[in-house]
């Protein structure tokens, strides 16, 4: 099997991993080469991963055995070694008989073209974790990065190589375990001391890896032994061991140092032989590993944000025009709100005289449970099967709203579910077959508990939100089933490979904004019901005039839009609010081959297949427009004048895409026995995702969305209440009831919908008979799967037991998913608003509101130089891996939603400034890093060799580690929003301004928090380009100059230690009955100072100022744990 084709005389190597029967890696075992002849030898100990490494070998025959503590295994036949030879096969040991198995380097992924890591049991348990989360640690692997894009994700999510976080793909022992609605992880809290190994791959990847990703993790959980083993552990923290965040201060209110934080994470491991006494014995055959991990913590987070000030509240403003005051009339209809809104009590603070500092609690309780069982049916076949359950209650998603009032929050709660079986059978030595089905169920649930309040959004960022939420409700159900079948066949210098994948998502998505009604103050423009005097006359405003900001638009209840979400009668309402049965089928075949060419040539290439069907709703609950001209023809979404028919339960509601065609390629040259040569490149499809790309269910009729906007001397209604919509029933352009039984269930294919008449229905209901602009979502015809296009060549080179590796990475995101406004933004002028109705003043009578279309227009870049050394040897007792990246990535909008503006601090926008222009949105992707330094590190601590501490005796001096984990990068991207509408595409709170002046920006000024350096006139680096010759709109503005994400926010550096102590005690057999490990973990041990990005609306209160921290201060945790 390891037979080579003869090269050049040369010294040969072999670098594999050892395993057990069942996969799991072993550790503190000797691999060992002897010749034929007897006349020479090679042995390396295996390390706690299981990694062994024999270099300098010479060509020729050899026996191969393996020593463990009370065993020896052997090949049966001898092996050849040719000259020059760089073999990276895996050994396997037989339980039942002693034997070894060879494993192909396929099963292995040993290309290294691909990138990622492997961490080993050892290391997931011991470094210092914050929350015990294992997928942090993928932030030690190169090219990757926190994605906190603005969007509402609903799991952790990272990006790598520059795509966006929802390419990153996770599964438990295989088995599939990605979000099935958003990506992302779900169980990323698993129990790390369950964790066998976590094996991630990014960049190239071979074609057995799919479903859109740009990095794959698996994480192989523990299995049982012979020998019952486990542990009980219990971590404890409290904020009376932490440090004060930089923005914690004491009040009249809180007297307290820092907020409360009280945190407990406890449980248990146990494994062994499923032994029933007189019943089954199992040892040699069937094993179990179980695990239970708990969760409580109460977290107070600091919050910082501007409110009314005492004087405003009464109508005296001092602010909008500098050196002057404004009296405003305050309406009786906003007194309750300026009442509920509380008081500033920070002068000092981001926001000048309006900045409110409080602590607002954050509660979190999870329980996670499984159980695996492994089975060893015969020498030849093996049933691996295991259950997860993960039940999470918190944390709350918007503390900054529960500060104002604890009705305003949002609560979460999901209840994932794991479960999965494998069989695997080696039906001849060169040939074995692994057929798995798993099923994975994630139920994020998002309900606002306020359902009286309407919200209040400031578009220009002066104020914090007001029940921001607006009774939103979201949530999904998911149901993902995965069926899996692998083989594997070996023949001579060829190792292949090939399958096929199916997975079926069976979900119920819960899709509700704002059902108690939005208004909207400022961003765009509003008009005065009443005379405001100036203290100097000189800026009066009278009736019908602009009004300046969203300061006088509070006072005078004058909101710029009104925008509800009111459900039709055939429609779920309160906690399934506008529920949609969302399905779709993925049908994936692949076929790769890893091929020794030569003793110093790995070729490894492939092909994988992937077909998603279409996005579809089992009852057929789907709607939207279509894109056509005068004969009915379909033409692009972006051609202003097509016209937009309207369809229930539309076939096909997009093309479907066959082109999933996606190949791998990847070479590793050995140019010596420590230096390799590796190149490769892939293109991989991505799967549409549930949640951000479905515009097709839940639409009108089932859920109307009405938008509103302010027209001269026709000033918006305000009611400080729920305003309940009624509906009127939807009628086909035949003049019949859509929904004739009310069941929206059995309408007949391609049914246009009468809008119109459902238009002027519903005006006829509403109060006054105002118009009511529907505001629509679709699916652009032409919507496809994206894909990933990768690119890598590096060098390898080993020096000694340390191994440095350098690369250039390259990706690129084509056909990425994006939301197009053909129709621009609410209030946009009759130029910009095609599909709206005017009349001969530019008022609105009819037609659409704002419209969002997803499409796969997007497109992304990314290139990086990627480094890494990495030790995982024992000797001197060090292991580390440190990474350092040097990346730009480039593209157009970082996530499909998010960003919207509610209120003051920083807004991460995903829609284009010019909406019909997106392209001109290029520029730094939100969660680019120019420069990305990792580092973990695992020392022992020979304290027993140090003279003066040996009186103290070895149990004291002996056990000790230290461990590291370091973390550095770049500021991320940001950019700066003007808070006005300066053109006629209305106001999307997208326009920029215009740069005057470079800003120099520091958080080493008298005023740290100050990162533009000018205070109350840091506005003064731009200018918003409003009243200009031939501007449009309102204010007749035109686009600001200033580019997206132009701005880089502060540095972040944090360093994370451990100190490590184990007591061995007892006896069993020839060890030890257990171990006591004692740690204390301190995060963030210098307490530096993490800024996080400053307020980024020009017109907003505190622009330039930083309110909030990117990380926590110095935390410290302890923990007792019980090995045995």
């Amino acid at each position: 099997m390891l037979v080579s084709v003869a090269g050049a005389l040369a010294l040969s190597s072999w670098r594999g991993v050892l395993r057990d029967d069942l996969g799991k890696p072993v550790s503190a075992a000797t691999v060992r080469l002897t010749s034929t002849t007897g006349n020479r030898h090679y042995q390396a100990a295996t390390s706690a991963g299981g990694d062994f490494a024999l270099s300098d070998i010479v060509a020729g025959d050899y026996d191969l055995s393996v020593e463990g503590t009370d065993r020896t295994w052997r090949l049966a036949k001898p092996i050849v070694i040719q000259d020059g030879a760089s073999l990276t096969s895996a050994l396997q040991l037989s339980a039942q008989a002693a034997e070894i198995r060879v494993l192909p380097v396929a099963e292995e992924s040993s290309a290294q073209a691909s990138g990622g890591e492997r961490l080993s049991s050892g290391e997931v348990s011991s470094l210092p974790l914050n929350a015990r989360d294992f997928s942090k640690l993928l932030l030690l692997a190169a090219g990757t990065m926190t994605d906190a894009n603005g969007a509402a994700n609903f799991t952790q999510q990272f990006a790598v190589n520059g795509q966006r976080g929802t390419a990153t793909v996770f599964a438990l022992d295989g088995f599939d375990t990605t979000d099935p609605e958003m990506g992302g992880a779900t169980f990323s809290n698993f129990n790390v001391d369950a964790i066998q190994e976590v094996q991630s791959n990014t960049g190239v990847m071979s074609a057995e890896i799919g479903h859109g990703a740009a990095s794959y993790t698996n994480v192989v959980t523990k299995s049982g032994t012979n020998q019952v083993h486990g542990s009980f552990f219990e971590f404890a923290r409290n904020a009376a061991f932490d440090a004060r965040n930089y923005f914690d201060h004491k009040s009249v209110a809180d007297e307290r140092r820092i907020p409360p934080f009280v945190r407990n994470e406890f449980g248990f491991t146990n494994g062994g032989p499923v032994v029933l006494p007189k019943i089954y014995n199992g040892r040699d055959r069937t094993f179990y590993f179980g695990q239970y991990q708990g969760f409580r913590q109460v977290l107070g987070t600091t919050q910082v944000f501007p409110v009314p000030t005492a004087a405003e509240r009464q109508g005296i403003d001092t602010e909008t025009f500098p050196g002057d005051t404004l009296t405003v009339p305050v309406n009786p209809a906003i007194v309750p709100v300026l009442e509920h809104y509380p008081l500033p009590n920070d002068p000092k603070g981001a926001y000048g005289d309006r900045t409110y500092a409080a602590s607002s609690k954050i509660y979190t309780r999870t329980d996670q449970f499984s159980v695996r069982v492994d089975h060893r049916i015969s020498d030849k076949a093996s049933l691996l099967t295991r259950f997860s359950l993960n039940q999470v209650t918190g944390p709350l998603t918007n503390p900054d709203q529960t500060a104002i009032d604890p009705s305003f929050a949002v609560q979460f709660f999901d209840h994932q579910r794991n479960a999965g079986v494998k069989y695997s059978r080696t039906i001849s030595p060169h040939l074995i077959s692994d057929t798995a089905f798993s099923y994975i169920r994630s139920t994020p649930f998002f309900p606002a508990l306020n359902h009286t309040q309407p919200a209040m959004a400031f578009g220009d960022g002066l104020f914090q939100a007001f029940n921001q939420p607006g009774g939103s409700i979201f949530g999904s159900y998911s149901n993902l089933y995965q069926l899996k079948h692998d083989m594997s066949y070996v023949h001579s210098n060829h190792a292949f490979k090939w399958g096929v994948e199916i997975r079926y998502n069976r979900d119920a998505t819960i899709f509700g904004t704002n059902p108690n009604g939005q208004y909207s103050f400022g961003g765009g423009t509003a008009y005065s019901p009443v005379l405001i005097t100036s203290a100097s006359g000189t800026h009066d405003i009278q009736p019908g005039d602009p009004l300046p900001d969203s300061l006088t638009g509070l006072l005078t209840a004058t909101p710029y839009s009104y925008g509800v979400i009111a459900a039709a009668d055939v429609t779920p309402i309160g906690d399934r609010f506008d529920e949609a049965a969302v399905r779709r089928e993925a049908y994936n075949f692949y076929f790769q081959d890893t091929w020794k060419a030569r003793p110093n040539l790995t070729i490894n290439y492939g092909l994988r297949y992937e077909v998603n069907s279409r996005i579809h709703e089992a009852e057929h609950r789907t709607s939207l427009p279509r894109f056509v001209d005068a004969s009915g023809k379909d033409v692009p979404y972006w051609d202003h004048n097509a016209k937009q028919p309207f369809y229930f339960n539309p076939q096909p509601p997009y093309d479907q895409d066959w082109n999933g065609l996606g190949p791998r390629l990847s070479l590793d040259y050995a140019v010596t026995s420590h230096t390799v040569l590796h190149a490769g490149g892939s293109i991989t499809s991505i799967v549409p995702n549930l949640w951000q790309d479905n515009f097709l269910t839940g639409g009108i009729p089932l859920a109307t969305s009405l938008y509103s906007s302010a027209l001269p001397n026709v000033p918006l209604p305000f009611h400080n209440s729920v305003v309940r919509v009624t509906l009127p029933p939807p009628y086909t352009t035949a003049g019949k009831l859509l929904f004739p039984n009310g069941d929206a269930s059995h309408v007949p294919p391609n049914t246009q919908v009468d809008l119109q008449r459902y238009q002027d229905d519903l005006k006829a209901l509403t109060p006054g008979n105002q118009v009511q602009l529907i505001s629509m979502i679709g699916l652009a015809k032409n919507f496809r799967n994206g894909y990933i296009e990768s690119y890598t060549a590096g060098i390898d080179h080993d020096f000694r037991d340390f191994k440095f590796t350098a690369a250039y990475v390259a990706t690129a995101g084509v056909h990425l998913a994006s939301v197009f406004s053909p129709n621009s933004y609410g209030g946009a002028d009759p130029a910009f608003a095609p599909f709206t109705q005017f009349d001969s003043s530019g008022n609105a009578i009819g037609g659409f509101g704002p419209e969002s279309v997803i499409t796969s227009r997007s497109h992304s870049t990314y290139h990086a130089l990627q480094t890494g050394v990495s030790k995982n040897s024992a000797r001197a007792g060090l292991g580390l891996q440190a990474s350092y990246t040097y990346s730009k990535s480039i593209d157009d909008t970082s996530s499909v939603l998010g960003g919207l503006v509610a209120g003051a601090g920083v807004v991460l926008q995903t829609l284009p400034q010019n909406p019909w222009n997106p392209g001109a949105e290029k520029g730094p992707s939100t969660f680019d890093a120019t420069h990305s330094f990792t580092l973990s590190l695992i020392q022992v601590l020979p304290l027993d060799h140090v003279g003066f501490l040996r009186p103290l005796g070895r149990t004291l001096t002996r056990g000790w580690q230290f461990l590291n984990i370091t973390t550095l990068t770049s500021g991320a991207p940001f950019s700066v929003y003007s808070g006005v509408q300066q053109t006629g595409v209305g106001a999307g709170g997208t326009d920029r301004p215009d740069l005057v002046e470079q800003p120099h920006f520091s958080t080493s000024g008298p005023v740290r928090e100050d990162y533009f350096g000018r205070g109350a006139d840091n506005t003064s680096f731009f200018s918003i380009p409003i009243n200009v010759p031939g501007g449009t709109g309102p204010n007749h503005g035109r686009f600001g100059t200033l580019g997206r994400n132009t701005f880089r926010g502060p540095d972040f550096q944090q360093y994370d230690v451990a100190l490590i102590k184990d007591t061995p005690f007892g006896r069993r057999g020839n060890g030890e009955l257990g171990t006591v490990e004692f740690r204390a973990e301190f995060f963030n041990v210098l307490n530096l100072v993490n800024f996080g990005l400053p307020s980024n609306i020009l017109r907003g209160s505190g622009f330039g100022i930083i309110s909030k921290t990117a990380g926590p201060s110095r935390q410290i945790q302890f923990s007792l744990k019980l090995i045995y």
